[in-house]
């Protein structure tokens, strides 16, 4: 596991740890010196611990931008509003008086989404290939916070394009496939299970709090299920294909990397034993194909919330010889 990915799984580890330990052990009010103490304590971790974890462990470990600093801060002050003692509680109070004007703004912004969405699926009917590629593609001159959101905001669209078998016709054929448990079915059938039960748990135990909390966030998780079903279909069918002279490598839906074929340096075939600190797409302990770029190229993790630029990626696909030749026939030098 890169270096990268181990510090982020273990801010995301501690957060939630803490976050789980603060609704467990915070007392109701404070009634002694004790609560105080306690109180004293998480409000530490919320606002000092875990900001200061998240900007060591994913911006500056993982190079993503100061700005999203936000998230733990925004989690934080949510939590705390729902953790902390009826004293402490009150001074985030401002977050339920918001709620109604952010209800109205949520709103506002999924009824765009669906505009979005079914706008996008619409103009698909004659464009193949992933909405997302096509957007990277198009914003390719922009800067990297416009590349970056237009990513996101083509996920959606693109989660239902690849989710519904129809939408996906005329898509660009694979090349190759990456070797990915996601692509088989009795992964996608396990993972639909869990989702489903995780759901179900949501809302049994959300319901004793609040009956709209318990609505909210069961919809939220179950409607994952379009992107896992998305995720196994790209695995299966669409993990590496060549677009408008851009090598696509679809890691699941949620991961991407756009190489435009101009900056592939070499493709090499072989046998390789990756390094720990080495890009390695594909499920397997050995890399069967080597691609070296002359120029960076954008790696989109966590369907565009994180991303790195890469210098060198290994692969481990189902039919290294075909990648290759295909990409030496698209003019790629030879290593």
């Amino acid at each position: 596991m890169r270096r990268p990915i181990r510090f982020k799984l273990l801010y995301l580890l501690t957060a939630i740890s803490t976050y789980i330990a603060g609704f467990l052990l915070l007392p109701d009010t404070i009634e002694s010196s004790r609560d105080t103490f306690i109180s004293g304590a998480f409000l530490i971790a919320y606002f000092g611990i875990l900001p200061s974890l998240f900007w060591y462990c994913v911006i500056k470990v993982g190079e993503q931008k100061t700005w999203k600093i936000i998230i733990p801060l925004s989690v934080a002050s949510v939590v705390a509003r729902y953790s902390m003692p009826l004293s402490l509680a009150a001074y985030f109070e401002f977050l339920s008086w918001a709620r109604y004007p952010i209800i109205a703004i949520l709103l506002i912004i999924e009824f765009a989404v669906i505009y979005h969405v079914i706008s996008m699926l619409w103009k698909l009917r004659k464009i193949t290939g992933d909405p997302r590629v096509n957007t990277l593609i198009n914003n390719i001159d922009n800067d990297e916070k416009k590349r970056e959101l237009a990513f996101m905001m083509a996920s959606e669209p693109a989660s239902w394009y690849y989710a519904i078998p129809r939408f996906s016709r005329k898509h660009t054929p694979a090349i190759s496939n990456l070797t990915l448990h996601s692509a088989s079915r009795w992964h996608i059938a396990l993972v639909v299970v869990c989702l489903i039960t995780i759901t179900t748990i949501s809302y049994t135990l959300l319901m004793q709090w609040s009956e709209l909390a318990a609505i909210i966030v069961s919809t939220l998780i179950g409607y994952g299920i379009i992107s896992l079903i998305a995720s196994h279909r790209i695995s299966r069918h669409y993990s590496v294909y060549i677009h408008d002279n851009h090598l696509v490598l679809n890691a699941t839906f949620f991961n991407l990397l756009l190489a435009p074929l101009s900056q592939i340096k070499a493709c090499e075939t072989g046998t390789w034993q990756c390094e720990e600190e080495q890009v390695k797409i594909g499920r397997g302990k050995q890399a069967n194909i080597k691609l070296t770029f002359s120029k960076p190229v954008m790696w989109f993790t966590m369907m565009g919330i994180f991303n790195e630029q890469l210098d060198e990626v290994f692969l481990s696909v189902d039919n290294p010889n075909t990648l290759a030749a295909a990409l030496q026939t698209s003019h790629v030098s030879p290593p």
